[in-house]
């Protein structure tokens, strides 16, 4: 019997960007998520750590958060220093005894580099056991044609990499993977147990359909990219990220995986560990609904009383304090949408001032109209309605059609100008309220 912990996208550094109190978790050392995604991670690596009778530990990519393809900030220092923690609570537990193999994701990255953040702060002679590999392993495997793997004769097991390359950002790169990509099928009956570690998804094309496939007949795929645990097929697995990161996947579940392979007859026996209920906040989306009819204080009152939940005579506290979202469903007619807006920046303003009162990190909002699904709509219909191909023109049109019913003489030139620009500021606003 062979036992792998499976692991993946730990995004040590992230921070959530939108819609966030300014404030510290340790004063100018960390954010308050940050610090909670750093002390979920060494109380993982310590639970792992003492995990009986188990032979490797895979991550499979997204160790930190920074560098990305969108940014080029380093991972910050706690993320680092947090990073060096746990691999000395791992080695150390493990007597340096069990292999831990790490494969590049997308995140944690200098594009065109030899040296990656992974290897800053420590040095890799202290940890014979630690085995990475970056894209610069697998350009120079597809340059000389061979085969990214590492081998344990001892045991029998073979492990085949893929760190993260987007592969069909060009033609040639494809033509290369593709010719590459079969020196990773093990030997038909080989008595090894070959297991596959690839960050990737067919989702975003990042991920070869021959490692998704079955095709290769690894007896375990270990996958990471994608935040929520899922089983792809009977044996390719995500296992997601640690904890929830933004509101997407708290719809999700995160975990690292317990994996045992019958080293005779390959059957696997694999036991999720689900991380995500060592959230210690409130992480919640709040729906309310909304009516053309209701007026601006009804609404008003529906948000705060929404939030009164997390309204409390103490101060704000960065481990508990709440992530908020707040999903407005209904017939979102023109001015509705505007009204919401401009009441949710001034709450959230109220709320962000007051941490005295409310304990409350992050508060976003999205604004969702139904009116599209009914039969007799007769709203005025959402900003979208409007920004079609030619908005401009089709603004200009709207208004005059609007003037010619109720016989106003208006400059049609004027309120088409003054209109645009407040349709061009709105969707600003909507456009800083976005997760990402």
């Amino acid at each position: 019997m062979v036992k792998i912990i499976h692991m993946a996208d730990t995004h040590l550094g992230y921070r959530p960007r939108r819609g966030t109190i300014n404030k510290w978790a340790i004063n100018n050392y960390s954010k308050p998520f940050e610090q909670e995604i750093y002390d979920c991670f060494l109380n993982v690596v310590d639970e792992i750590s003492n995990i009986k009778n188990f032979d490797y530990v895979v991550h499979c990519g997204d160790i930190f958060h920074h560098p990305s393809k969108y940014s080029s900030y380093p991972p910050p220092e706690p993320a680092r220093r947090t990073l060096k923690k746990g691999l000395q609570i791992f080695f150390e537990k493990t007597n340096n005894q069990v292999p831990l193999i790490y494969i590049e994701g997308n995140h944690g990255v200098f594009k065109g580099y030899e040296y990656t953040p992974f290897e800053s702060h420590f040095n890799r002679d202290q940890y014979p056991n630690l085995y990475y590999f970056k894209e610069r392993d697998l350009l120079n495997a597809i340059k000389s044609n061979e085969p990214l793997l590492l081998e344990f004769p001892d045991k029998k097991v073979r492990f085949y990499l893929f760190p993260y390359f987007e592969f069909k950002s060009f033609e040639t790169y494809e033509s290369a993977y593709d010719k590459w990509v079969i020196n990773q099928q093990p030997e038909y009956n080989d008595d090894y147990i070959n297991i596959a570690v690839a960050h990737g998804s067919i989702a975003d094309e990042t991920l070869h359909n021959k490692v998704n496939s079955d095709d290769f007949h690894y007896d375990y795929v270990a996958l990471g990219h994608e935040h929520g645990f899922k089983q792809v097929s009977r044996n390719h697995f995500y296992s997601g990220s640690l904890l929830p990161m933004n509101f997407k996947e708290k719809l999700e579940n995160q975990s690292y995986l317990i994996v045992d392979i019958d080293d005779k007859t390959r059957e696997l026996n694999i036991e999720t560990i689900f991380t995500d209920k060592l959230l210690k906040r409130p992480f919640e989306i709040i729906p309310i609904e909304v009516n053309p009819k209701n007026s601006k204080t009804d609404l008003e009152n529906g948000i705060e009383n929404a939030l009164k939940q997390f309204a409390f005579e103490k101060e704000f506290n960065a481990e508990t304090s709440a992530r908020l979202k707040i999903n407005f469903v209904g017939e979102i007619t023109f001015e509705k949408n505007w009204e919401i807006n401009e009441l949710m920046v001034k709450i959230r303003r109220k709320v962000f001032s007051q941490p005295e009162i409310y304990n409350i990190l992050q508060l976003i909002w999205k604004i969702s109209d139904i009116s599209e699904t009914l039969e007799d709509d007769i709203s005025a219909g959402i900003i979208q309605d409007y920004i079609l191909d030619k908005p401009d023109n089709e603004f200009k049109a709207f208004v005059k059609e609007k003037l010619s019913e109720d016989k106003t003489e208006y400059n049609i030139d004027k309120l088409t100008e003054f209109g645009m620009r407040a349709i061009k500021k709105a969707l600003r606003v909507m456009e800083r309220e976005k997760e990402v």
